[in-house]
């Protein structure tokens, strides 16, 4: 059987990229033939602030230029790719109307309208005629949604044989709209054994504890975290993520790939940020770690997989929490909690393939 994934698998973000290669190497570990559908909307490359993105890869052109080799060097030597890269809905259209296949619109937040691709029927799979769809470990994002919001979801959505979505709080919230049978699964990521990743991930060239900062914004609670970090807890601040400056840091690395990314949590001390997949990888390797919220349009993700987990007190929301980055993660309960949604995830997926 052929599968087809369409995701987010070729911004210069990590977790977008890890994501994209475990669904598709799962499904190929699996018998699947499976390719990634290259998909690249212009809106990707412009960002939210369309000069700020240009301004910024003008002053910093030399660690942007080689990041992206480094990003785009990972895509293509890792994941099977679609025949022909696509930029826009009727091109998918004309190209796969007619296609007899099992298509998969799987993980990020393709579902979560306060980001472009939300507002994109290309990630609803509505340019597929004949094949069919599932979504797997799909995101929308949030637990805020309007009901005109989920309506309008649910009418792109209702063909789906199968919609898993990643957060367990948008289950119910999309499943009151829609015929298809919804379910909460784990993240595409941890479909993989750890070892696989381990195997992938560069360690850094450092022989001093650290502690990695990742994807957080300035504020108080970030500044406070990083002073307990460096101050009390003798870490190493390094830097990992954009080309302006956070916090202070002892290291800024700027042009990281996906494995040096990977490698910097897993050998890290101690895990600091504001990513859904660092605080993913971090469970998985078992890291100590401390999570802040992005913003109130895209927290419920990092909070539903904390609480999944029953780690609820590892978000940082306020200086007066921060006393808490000195407790240790006690990571037996957790491990198995882990294991039992990735082997109850596993089966869904391969339920709903089976059932073609």
């Amino acid at each position: 059987m052929k599968c087809s994934i369409i995701t987010i698998h070729h911004i210069h973000n990590f977790g977008s990229v890890f994501q994209a290669y475990s669904l598709r190497r799962f499904l190929e570990n699996n018998g699947y033939e499976t390719d990634l559908i290259d998909y690249r909307p212009a809106y990707f490359d412009q960002g939210k602030n369309k000069i700020k993105t240009l301004l910024g890869k003008f002053v910093n052109a030399k660690s942007y230029c080689k990041r992206k080799k480094k990003f785009e060097n990972f895509i293509k030597n890792n994941n099977v790719m679609s025949e022909r890269t696509f930029k826009s809905l009727d091109d998918l259209k004309a190209y796969y109307g007619n296609y007899s296949r099992v298509f998969i619109a799987g993980g990020d937040q393709l579902w979560n309208n306060y980001h472009p691709c939300g507002n994109d029927d290309a990630y609803k799979l509505t340019f597929v005629n004949n094949g069919k769809k599932i979504a797997y470990g799909t995101s929308m994002g949030r637990d805020n949604f309007t009901d005109d919001e989920l309506k309008s979801i649910a009418s792109k959505v209702n063909d789906f044989s199968d919609i898993m979505l990643r957060e367990k709080v948008t289950v119910p919230m999309l499943a009151k709209y829609v015929d298809t049978n919804v379910s909460h699964v784990i993240d595409p990521v941890a479909l993989l054994e750890v070892e696989e990743f381990k195997k992938i991930a560069k360690k850094p060239k450092t022989d001093k504890p650290y502690a990695v900062m990742y994807l957080a914004d300035s504020s108080e609670v970030l500044d406070g975290a990083i002073e307990m970090l460096s101050k009390e807890l003798g870490l190493e601040i390094v830097h990992i993520c954009g080309f302006r400056k956070k916090c202070y840091c002892d290291k800024f690395e700027k042009d990281l790939g996906p494995e040096e990314i990977l490698g910097y949590i897993l050998h890290a001390d101690f895990v600091l940020s504001a990513s859904f997949h660092a605080t993913m990888f971090s469970v998985m390797f078992e890291k100590q770690f401390a999570t802040l919220l992005p913003g109130t349009k895209t927290n419920a993700r990092i909070e539903d997989v904390l609480k999944n987990f029953g780690l609820e007190q590892r978000i940082m929301r306020s200086v007066e929490d921060l006393e808490r980055i000195k407790e240790r993660v006690e990571y037996s309960g957790v491990s198995e909690s882990l294991e039992s949604l990735k082997r109850s995830s596993i089966q869904k997926l391969l339920g709903a393939l089976e059932n073609n």
